[in-house]
């Protein structure tokens, strides 16, 4: 049993499904433990599991926690005439993502995480100061990988900016999709998503705010040790990253540090 903890005035957000759950009940874990302070957990479904499904798996978590299926997000864009996102959240899990994100920003600041990020120790030092105002970042990556199409359309040649990669971002604004233009964008390269798509479209928005909130120092993202049997050492390490090129990783380092 995971003791109680302060609750933190803060929502993170993540999303999961059948293939993924496992990964996310241990980066959910890794929070509880490591976290000084338990932040509002919201996770949406990919429409693979039921939300009560979903909400069994995490009921160890000591915190609050909302678990919704993804129909929900799709009515609340659809309130908000926003056809191109829909399409794109249908076709695309990485849509999904994006629709997520900004349905939640719109309310209250949010960090976004990816299921493949495990903590080990306490981020809330590293979390920026919440502000109602818009402000997007996200965490610094080992190589750049941008779709050439959203790079096209908006004129913003990110590889000369930064390694961006949205596997963890802040997000908060109430009319970032509309300030930006992202049905426009969107429905510009639809049916062409790509794996990057989102990941350059938070890049662009970040290039007009925070940018990298945290570097490789604070979220590892690297493959030094792919073929290391030994859990990496934790030493200054806060939280790791583990991208497809080391996803068997995070399996070792969960088993041996968690």
């Amino acid at each position: 049993v995971l003791p109680p903890k302060k609750p933190l005035d803060i929502m993170v957000i993540m999303m999961t499904g059948r293939n993924f759950i496992d990964m996310t009940r241990l980066a959910v874990l890794s929070i509880a433990k490591s976290w000084s302070a338990l932040p509002k957990l919201i996770i949406n479904t990919d429409g693979s599991m039921q939300a009560n499904e979903v909400k069994k798996q995490l009921s160890f978590w000591p915190g609050e926690i909302v678990v919704e299926d993804w129909q929900n997000t799709i009515a609340y864009h659809q309130q908000k005439n926003r056809p191109a996102l829909i399409k794109y959240g249908n076709a695309h899990p990485f849509g999904k993502k994006l629709a997520l994100i900004l349905r939640y920003a719109e309310q209250a600041p949010v960090i976004w995480l990816d299921s493949d990020v495990l903590f080990f120790n306490d981020f809330i030092p590293y979390l920026p100061k919440p502000t109602a105002a818009f402000a997007c970042g996200g965490a610094e990556d080992f190589t750049p990988a941008y779709h050439e199409a959203v790079i096209k359309y908006t004129g913003n040649n990110l590889y000369d900016l930064y390694k961006f990669n949205a596997g963890l971002l802040y997000v908060s604004g109430r009319d970032i999709y509309e300030t930006f233009n992202l049905e426009k964008l969107i429905d510009a390269i639809h049916p062409d998503y790509d794996f990057c798509t989102e990941q350059t479209i938070f890049a662009h928005l970040a290039s007009k705010s925070l940018g990298i909130i945290w570097s490789k120092d604070i979220v590892k993202t690297f493959s030094a040790d792919s073929q290391e049997i030994k859990a990496m050492p934790l030493k200054n390490v806060v939280a790791r990253h583990y991208t497809s090129n080391v996803r068997h990783l995070f399996w070792r380092d969960a088993f041996f540090n968690l």
